[in-house]
């Protein structure tokens, strides 16, 4: 069953040289294969994103430019990280709810994903989401 302490940030190999700098990821910097890959920016008037969580889908989220701040909930504890730094990844298991709130308009967010998008891999209900936490405890 995972939990708040399974949400790691991760610090990404960077190459800082005079012309500019690179962040190469590759499936051995992150704990998961990608099968898919997407951004999100021009987040304006609504400036919170996620509300939900994943039955299979584990995520690796990435503040590209700007800031974003990541609140994670295991349905029990509580812990909020800010991505401000694109040589800084947040890695969010399976189980896990989150909401990204976006607190400059220009921020891009990248996001890894194990899975290929399914609308049935996703908890939108907050409520339903501890219900099946605590299902998940009493296996």
């Amino acid at each position: 069953m995972t939990s708040i302490s399974d949400v790691k940030l991760i610090s990404l190999r960077t190459f800082i040289e005079p012309d500019g700098n690179l962040v190469p990821i590759e499936n051995t910097d992150i704990p998961f294969n990608v099968r898919r890959i997407f951004y999100v920016f021009g987040v304006k008037d609504q400036n919170d994103r996620g509300r939900h969580s994943h039955h299979k889908t584990k995520q690796v989220l990435i503040c590209l430019q700007g800031r974003v701040k990541v609140n994670c909930d295991d349905g029990r504890n509580r812990k909020q990280w800010i991505l401000d730094d694109p040589k800084k990844a947040l890695y969010i298991p399976e189980m896990i709810w989150d909401e990204q709130i976006y607190t400059t308009e220009d921020s891009i967010l990248l996001v890894l994903a194990n899975t290929k998008y399914n609308i049935n891999d996703y908890i939108e209900d907050y409520e339903k989401f501890k219900e099946l936490k605590n299902d998940e405890k009493r296996r």
